[in-house]
């Protein structure tokens, strides 16, 4: 294939990736009404008096969104690591989980394409270089208003909506808010107490399509953005 045309294909594909996220030019027309919000909405667990309350440690924490090419001609783009480097948030720790729980929010603005050692961090499937052109490119429509739409929307939140199971590795349904889309979702957590506070770490997988966005193909299909969009975290929290 000629490299003009490989070369389009990348552009392309760079611009899927960001109508994927999830995980995720400014307009001449006036920007629409509010939207009517969608899906489930978070039934927060209230900290009770006596729990203990830790702060997220931005600096030491990291948010991690993996977006995965498909199709057949997928080697022609690559996969993406979309981080945070600002997670923000409380986390309540009670007597009993069912008085424990969290809300906490990832700014949109401050999304971050490809940084070097969050691609090094997740393997093999990120060893690819990508040019600083296209991971420009790729922030600024990831920001755009039929993607995150970050002007409208600048967070993303999500809270517990229930925790139960082990204490050192308890199972949490949560209410996932990007945009004006809501859904629960399932977090098996691993949590390990420090001098100071609590290490948590956890992953779990989000469809586009369940937050109603359909995931973008070209050439019939021949290249496109996975469906599934993995999240990984790590936070460190501090007793304020």
């Amino acid at each position: 294939m000629a490299a003009d045309t490989i070369q389009g294909f990348n552009a392309t594909y760079r611009w899927l990736v960001l109508s994927s996220l999830i995980a995720l030019g400014a307009c001449a027309s006036a920007p629409p009404g509010p939207p009517t919000p969608e899906g489930p909405q978070p039934l927060l667990l209230p900290a009770s008096p006596t729990a203990q309350t830790y702060t997220i440690d931005a600096t030491a924490s990291t948010l991690h969104i993996l977006v995965y090419r498909g199709g057949p001609m997928a080697k022609l783009g690559h996969n993406h690591v979309i981080s945070s480097p600002n997670v923000q948030g409380s986390i309540w720790r009670g007597a009993s989980l069912a008085s424990s729980g969290f809300d906490i929010t990832v700014p949109v603005n401050d999304l971050i394409v490809d940084n070097g050692s969050a691609r090094a961090a997740e393997g093999d499937d990120f060893a690819t270089n990508v040019n600083q052109e296209a991971i420009e490119g790729t922030k600024a429509n990831m920001l755009r208003e039929s993607v995150l739409d970050g002007a409208r929307f600048p967070v993303i939140r999500i809270q517990s909506v229930s925790v139960q199971g082990d204490a050192n590795a308890p199972t949490v349904v949560a209410a996932l808010r990007i945009k004006d889309q809501t859904r629960h979702v399932t977090l098996p957590l691993a949590l390990q107490a420090t001098d100071s506070g609590m290490h948590i770490k956890g992953e779990f997988d989000i469809r586009q399509t369940d937050f109603g966005i359909t995931p973008i193909s070209v050439a019939l299909g021949a290249l496109q953005v996975q469906d599934t969009l993995k999240i990984k975290f790590f936070l460190v929290t501090s007793a304020p």
